[in-house]
């Protein structure tokens, strides 16, 4: 068996972009998650019961979960093979790395607060549901 070769630099770079990529495309998985989630609590949240609520709930939740550990890896991948271009003495991409840094930063908030107050959200339409069953506050 043959040891493995080195990565060329333009399979490094591939492979950034592939990761980058793939950042950008969790985000708008989960944005459409996120607006699903907000205009059906919006449309049906009359119907709201606590099992409904819970099952909204804890699906987005796991679903959100999932798309941030998802994101994680994406970047954790983009950085290192950023980094490894670096090391190899090539420029990676002509931004500088602070800006990196406050894009995934950015998303990190925007997953994070973006979860917590969807499910806010729908603890709220519940609450109401909850409070008033005969949906007199909703007309």
């Amino acid at each position: 068996m043959q040891p493995p070769q080195p990565m060329s630099q333009e399979l490094i770079y591939n492979a950034l972009y592939a990761a980058l990529q793939l950042t950008d495309q969790i985000l708008q998985i989960w944005l459409t998650m996120t607006f699903a989630v907000i205009v059906s609590t919006y449309v049906a949240g009359k119907r709201f019961d606590k099992p409904v609520y819970l099952l909204v709930s804890g699906l987005y939740a796991l679903a959100s979960a999932i798309q941030l550990i998802r994101f994680c890896s994406a970047g954790y991948q983009a950085f290192y093979f950023r980094n490894l271009l670096v090391v190899r003495g090539f420029d990676p991409w002509p931004v500088p790395m602070a800006a990196s840094i406050a894009i995934a930063t950015g998303y990190l908030v925007l997953l994070v607060a973006g979860t917590v107050s969807t499910l806010w959200f729908v603890r709220t339409a519940w609450k109401r549901v909850a409070a008033d069953p005969g949906g007199e506050d909703w007309k």
